[in-house]
Order: structure tokens, then sequence, then C-alpha cells
């Protein structure tokens, strides 16, 4: 399996964005620089920015001070601006090691940095006797002629949103202290001036990670923070974010700047970005060759020792050079290698070769995407093994596909699974048969074949599975109309088209490790029709206005088919009670020939699963004359819950008059 972080092995191709980057950073003539990673979450940012550190480290004839940041880290627990400012002059302490009076000038900037953190903590306890400076800056930033107005209502808002967070934070002592550094503009001209004393330093380079994941008040104060230094000689911020989400934080941290008139159909954190970030880098989606090429990376990973790994590596990204959009490593470069392939990567390979194009579209050629896949698909074959339970990996992978990314598709099947009775699924025999007659000779009709054997001869011979299971494909004109129509949906059509074929394979064992993603009680859903698992998916909604819709249709239903849901219901109760507590109190205050059922089901859910936060409503819609009422809340109220017995003490407190 693979870490969930970035990494500085390279099994993106990124080298050529890290170069750019590396360009830009190494470049005397740009510096002072900013520059922006953007890409979105799970796109590979951090492993950039990780290439980029390890490159600059690493360079010879010039020494690069490189510092990580993430303001995330100290969202909530120390001033964001100080904290970033602490962490570059730590390394500058580092840098100045031997050269005392460079030791002592770093020495007086944090003795400022800790003066000022007390100050920020003081507004942010009072929010009284000062007004944030941020609002006016960011408003000039933007647009040196804003309305004088305007900046004073943002700075009240700012003061107002300051002074909410009263008291979070400890007033220390003041100490009797003879600094040197007085105020930001000298700690400005200071660190600039340190920054020039230590001549064997080619630059200052901050990467500043996770501002995407980051409170408004924390991209803003870390911009601020980067503005405090942002002039001083060879330094260089580097900024990985989402663009949007950076952006939409700025705008909703001064939402009164907005519209003013000559935002140009901009919003203000997209202008304040476009003055704060002199360089983009975006970094791409994956296209489907390099999904391809990257899953075949990380699967060979697993499998090859590390001298080949590493040999492996330097010829991709060789290949990659000269053809970036191509699929560059399959079975054939281990070949041409010379690496000993091993079985399990020889046959990882090739399951990976079949669903790597569909996985790539799907997760719209996100790396993290890609890989939590592939770990999840890991995860389950391994806590199959330790049940001594062997899961294919080219069957749990195209499922997983059709869980993944058409789920209520893949509900459906494992609801018509269950309701088999057996290791064998007729409705999905059937729609495979409809998706070969679509195609016929195509390559899913040779994917249903035995291996060796051509796709016409499998077609004419009786197919039986490998466990000798008669086949239960009913013939094409007594196929079901739900069953046509759900295999000849396009997405459901591609992937029934994908190898392997799974109409002779017992699915049960695959599905029992995907239960965590199923929703409702499928022993029960498996064995409604269409028009009941409707009807039960609305009296199930979260929404009050679905749910009372669907109790309303229930109402009007067939009494047959109202009857099955019914049943469902209380099953559903029974398996997620947090999802189906309100809808079956709902059901039985609106259907009176759903009493006996859901009231029995009520009672049979111990008290520790009844969700006590929707007893007051739910307990109200229950019939108040019915003794089976008061014997069920009876049982709750002595259930030695807290929590439950005062609900029920609530749901049993008389409604006001005229309510």
């Amino acid at each position: 399996m693979w870490p969930d972080n970035e990494t500085d092995v390279d099994l993106l191709g990124f080298d050529v964005l890290a170069d750019g980057l590396v360009v830009a950073l190494t470049e005397p003539r740009l510096l002072p620089l900013t520059v922006g990673v953007l890409g979105d979450w799970g796109s590979g940012k951090s492993s950039l920015m990780g290439l980029a550190c390890a490159e600059l480290t690493a360079e010879t004839g010039a020494r690069y001070a490189c510092v990580r940041f993430s303001p995330w880290q100290y969202e909530d627990y120390d001033d964001v601006k100080v904290a970033l400012m602490a962490a570059v002059l730590a390394e500058l302490g580092r840098q100045a090691a031997g050269q005392a009076e460079q030791e002592a000038e770093v020495g007086r900037l944090k003795a400022f940095l800790l003066r000022f953190g007390r100050r920020s903590r003081r507004v942010a306890r009072g929010g009284v006797g000062l007004v944030p400076a941020s609002v006016p800056v960011i408003a000039h930033v933007i647009d040196h002629s804003a309305d004088p107005a305007l900046v004073m209502l943002a700075q009240q808002g700012a003061q107002t949103a300051v002074s909410g967070v009263a008291g979070r934070l400890a007033d220390p002592a003041p100490q009797d202290d003879d600094e040197q550094v007085t105020d930001i503009a000298e700690f400005r001209s200071r660190f600039a001036g340190l920054i020039e004393s230590l001549a064997e330093l080619a630059a200052v380079v901050v990467f500043i990670d996770d501002l995407d994941r980051c409170l408004p008040e924390t991209v803003v104060d870390t911009f601020e923070a980067i503005r405090l230094v942002l002039g001083a000689p060879r330094t260089a911020f580097v900024v990985a974010a989402n663009q949007k989400i950076v952006e939409s934080a700025v705008d909703a941290r001064y939402p009164e700047l907005r519209g003013d008139g000559r935002s140009q159909g901009k919003g203000i954190g997209a202008q304040y970005l476009e003055k704060m970030l002199q360089l983009k880098i975006a970094v791409p989606a994956l296209a489907v060759p390099e999904a391809i090429t990257y899953v075949n990376l990380l699967l060979a990973e697993l499998h090859l020792p590390a001298a080949d790994f590493s040999r492996l590596r330097e010829h991709v990204a060789a290949q990659r050079v000269t053809d970036s959009l191509g699929v560059v490593f399959n079975l054939g470069t281990l070949g041409d290698l010379g690496i000993a392939v091993p079985p399990g990567l020889s046959a990882d390979l090739q399951w990976a070769a079949a669903i790597a194009p569909v996985l790539a579209r799907g997760s719209r050629g996100n790396p993290r995407q890609v890989k939590r896949f592939l770990n999840t698909l890991q995860l389950r074959r391994r806590a199959a093994e330790r049940k001594h339970v062997s899961l294919e990996p080219a069957v749990l992978g195209k499922l997983m596909l059709l869980e993944d990314q058409h789920f209520d598709d893949f509900q459906q099947l494992f609801d018509w699974q269950v309701a088999s009775g057996g290791p064998s699924c007729p409705q999905l025999a059937a729609a495979e048969t409809l998706a070969r007659g679509d195609d016929a000779g195509g390559p899913s009709a040779s994917a249903a074949a035995e291996p060796g054997e051509q796709a016409a001869d499998a077609s004419s011979r009786p197919a039986r599975s490998r466990a000798g299971r008669p086949d239960v494909t009913p013939p094409a004109d007594a196929i079901d109309d739900e069953v046509r129509s759900w295999a000849q949906s396009d997405p459901v059509k591609e992937w029934l088209r994908l190898p392997p074929a799974l109409r002779d394979v017992d699915l049960r064992p695959y599905f029992t490790y995907s239960r965590g993603q199923l929703a409702l009680d499928a022993v029960a859903a498996g064995q409604l029709t269409g028009t009941q698992r409707k009807l039960l998916g609305e009296v199930l909604a979260p929404t009050d206005a679905v749910r009372r819709d669907g109790l309303r249709h229930l109402s009007a239903a067939d009494p047959r088919d109202r009857d099955k849901v019914i049943e469902a219901l209380a099953a559903a109760l029974l398996a997620t009670p947090e999802d189906a507590f309100v809808a079956v109190c709902e059901t039985i205050g609106q259907l009176p020939g759903s009493h006996d059922i859901l009231l029995r089901a009520l009672h049979r859910l111990p008290p520790e699963a009844v969700p006590a936060q929707h007893v007051v409503v739910a307990a109200r819609r229950l019939p108040a004359g019915d003794t089976r009422t008061a014997a069920l809340l009876d049982s709750w109220a002595s259930s030695g819950r807290a929590d439950l017995a005062g609900m029920v003490a609530l749901a049993r407190r008389p409604s006001p008059p005229g309510r």
C-alpha cells in the first residue's frame, strides 16, 4: 500500500514542473518573488514543492535556505503571522551559525516577534482599542483609490470579527526589556539587512502548504506575513493552494469590499491573488495515458526490488522527455530492461491495464484519488486473506469502479445478488448478454470466453461456471425491463464490457468487503421491485419535504407494495437506526396499518441504539392511545441512558396551548 501524503519520489512526471519552479527561484533578477503552485486537492502540489525544495537544497555552487510551513497546523494555537516569521528566522539562525553579529540580529528580530505576538493576542482578546490594520492594507493593494468610507466599514466589520475570539488567548505579563527593534517598519528593514549580510546565502525560499485547508482569517494572516517581508532581497515565497478556495476565503473575510463597482467581474480574492502572485504554476490533471503509467509504477513499486525499481524510474523519466503524454511503462518495458517480472506484478499490470483508463477518467486525473482507489483495493484483498478468502484483483477492481463512480448502479447490482439467494446473479448475466449483443464480436465477447478460446466458440457452447453452475441467463426477449434499462445506460454498458466477465463469478465475497458503502438493509431491499425501492428511498430520505411526499405516495400505493415497503422499513431500522428512526416514527403516525410491524421493530431496537436527538419530535408521531407506545417510552426512560431519559421526558411533556 502507499502513504497518502507528499513524496520525494516522482512517479507523476512532475520533474518538468519542478524544473520550471527551480528556474524561477534560482534566477536572481526575479527576486524577491512570490509563486503560486495552483491545483485541485490531491493534484500533487505538495509533492511538486517537495521536489523543488530537495533540488534547491542539493544545489551545488549556491546555498539556499528552504523553509517548509503549513499555516493549517498553527490554526487556533498561534498567531500565524508570528509562527511563519519565527520559522523563517529559525532557519536564518541556522544559516548564521558561527557569525556572532548575524546570530545576535536574529535574536533581536525574534524578540520583536515575541512582543508583536503579545500585541496580537491582546487585540484578539479585546478587539476594542486597536483596529485591525489588514483591512485598509488589503483594500489599497486592490485599489489605491478605494473609498475611505468603504474601508472604514470594512475596518468595523473586522473589529467585530476579532472581538469574537475574546478570552481564548492568555495575556502574558509585560516584560521590561530594551528592544532594539521597535516597530514593523524597522523589523522589515532589519530583516532585509540580515539577509544582505549573509553573503553566502543565495536566497531564502519559503514553501507554504495547506493554505486551502485554512479558515479565511488564517488565509489572510498568511498573506499578511508574506507582505511583511515581501520586499526583502533574495527572498521567495511559494504558495501551494486551490486558487478558487483561497479566493473565496479572502472574499469571505472581507465581504464589505465586494461589489464596489471596480471589480470588473472579479471578487476581491481574485484581485488580491493577482497582486500577490507574480508567477503561477498550474498543476494539471493527469491525462489518461499519464494515469495509466502512474498506476503501473505504483504497482511495480510493490513488487520490484529497490534497485530494479530505480532503473525502471530512470527509464520512464527518460521516455517522458520525448513522449510526455503517452503510456511509457507496461509489461514490455520490463522485458526491454531485462528486469525479471514477479508473477504478482504480471497479474497486477494486466488487470490494471483494463481498469486504469476508466479509473483515470472517473477520478478526473487526480493522483490522490487514484492512489486511494488502489489502497482501498489492496486493503480489501489483504483483509480477505486474513479470513482465508481469495479476492481476484481483476474482479475486485472492476466492481470497485462501479462502486466508486456509479454507486446507485452498484447498489442495484448488490440488491439483485442478494435477491438471487445464491452464487448466481441472473440479472447480471442478462445484462452482460445485452452488452455483448450491442457489440457483437467486440472485446466484451471474447472477454466472456475461457482463456485460449475464441469468442464465437464461447457463445456456441452452453455456458457453465467454473464451479459447474448452469447458465442462468434468460433469453434476450425475456429480459426484465428494469435489467434492460440498467444495462443500456452508457456508464453501465461501458463497465459491463470491461474484462473480466462476471456472470460465472460468485460475487458474494466481494460484496462482503464493500458493505461499509451499502446504505440500506439490502436483505430486505433486494426483494423489492423497482417501484417499491423508489417508495422506500423516498420515505428514508434525509430531507423532510421529500420524506413526507414519500409518505403520501406510500399511503396511495397498491397495498401489496405498501406492505413490502413497511417490512423493508422495519429491517432498515434494525440495520441503520440513525437513518431510519425518524422515517419509522413518521410512517407510524401517517399509516395506521404499519403499527404492528413498525412498533414491533421499535421494541426490538436496543435502547443503546436509539438516536436520542430525534426522540422528542419523532416520538410525538407515535399513537398516544396505544399501550405499546407507553411501554416503549417507559423502556427508553428506564434504560439507564440519561440523554434518552431526558428526551423521553420532553416528549411526554404536554404541548403549550395553541400548538
